[in-house]
């Protein structure tokens, strides 16, 4: 399986094959994402002691696509993301949700046919929000914990049923 990476400020495209992680690092990011979804509060991100929150919200998406924010010690939040599996109406509706949240780059450019975009595969976006400027710290880790969050929630889908 191919990942589609997005950046909703900007519209930059890449592609990852999960390939650069272990199978325990992506069950304990399932792990992470089960008990903050399940508690409604924000679990540590990376490790028991860190300050840095994954704060998974509640949607009516269903229940294949994720949409979650990443939270600074100063709860502020730096990022929010949404992951899906593919189109339909709750992923398109969690796509557009995440690139309004995003201050578009670029001058000039209207966002507005990235806005309607939307992947046939499975995807990840992710918006950088105005406070990662005072929270420059996490652009060194921000790009693998997008991607650790995305396999894990990918991979934690059970393979849908023909009706």
């Amino acid at each position: 399986m191919r990942l589609e990476h997005w950046n909703a400020n900007t519209g930059y495209y890449r592609q990852s094959d999960g390939s650069g992680y272990t199978d325990s690092m992506t069950r304990a990011y399932g792990r992470l994402i089960a008990v903050a979804g399940a508690c409604a509060t924000p679990a540590p991100l990376r490790g028991p002691d860190d300050p840095w929150r994954l704060h998974v919200l509640a949607h009516p998406y269903g229940p294949r696509v994720l949409k979650a924010r990443i939270v600074a010690p100063d709860e502020q939040p730096i990022a929010e993301l949404a992951v899906a599996e593919g189109g339909g109406a709750g992923p398109g509706r969690a796509w557009r949700e995440t690139v309004a949240a995003a201050r578009w780059l670029i001058d000039g450019c209207d966002p507005g046919d990235f806005r309607d975009h939307l992947p046939d595969g499975p995807w990840v976006i992710m918006a950088l929000l105005p406070a990662l400027a005072v929270h420059g710290e996490a652009v060194e880790w921000l790009g693998e914990v997008e991607q650790l969050i995305a396999w894990a929630f990918l991979e934690s889908l059970q393979p849908m049923r023909s009706a």
